[in-house]
């Protein structure tokens, strides 16, 4: 896997998920929790969005290099059918660390009872930037990931 991708992924998650994750426990404690209760699921949603970034790592590149190629070739959304496995793989990668994220959208679409398409739509000029900020030339990160 192109490891400027994986780069990025791991600049999302560490200035992006986990934050929000840890915002998140601090609204959600009760005035009872202690500090180092607070800190504890801190710490482990640190370690779990981590975790998660390291298993979808490839899905997540691949996701992206595809609906990179289809908004080349002027394609809006990437459709991902959850019926095949490295499809869904990759819908819940970009979902999970783009769509919640803002840097991009998806629409749910039931192709057959209990089963889905996701149509996952990039913001390119977010991702740029964020791609930016961790030093990382997209484009040409893009060009040389070829998906599995």
């Amino acid at each position: 896997m192109a490891d400027d991708l994986r780069t990025l992924l791991k600049y999302i998650v560490e200035h992006y998920v986990v934050p929000e994750e840890q915002r998140a426990i601090e609204l959600d404690a009760a005035p009872s929790d202690g500090g180092a209760m607070i800190e504890g699921d801190k710490r482990s949603a640190s370690r779990r969005e981590t975790e998660r970034a390291d298993e979808l790592a490839g899905p997540f590149a691949d996701g992206l290099a595809i609906a990179h190629h289809r908004a080349t070739m002027g394609g809006k959304t990437l459709p991902l059918d959850d019926r095949k496995p490295d499809e869904d793989a990759m819908a819940s990668a970009l979902i999970h660390f783009l769509v919640s994220n803002d840097l991009a959208t998806s629409r749910t679409e039931e192709t057959i009872p209990q089963h889905y398409t996701y149509h996952v739509a990039v913001r390119w000029d977010r991702l740029e930037a964020i791609s930016s900020e961790a030093g990382i030339d997209l484009a040409r990160a893009l060009a040389r990931h070829h998906p599995a």
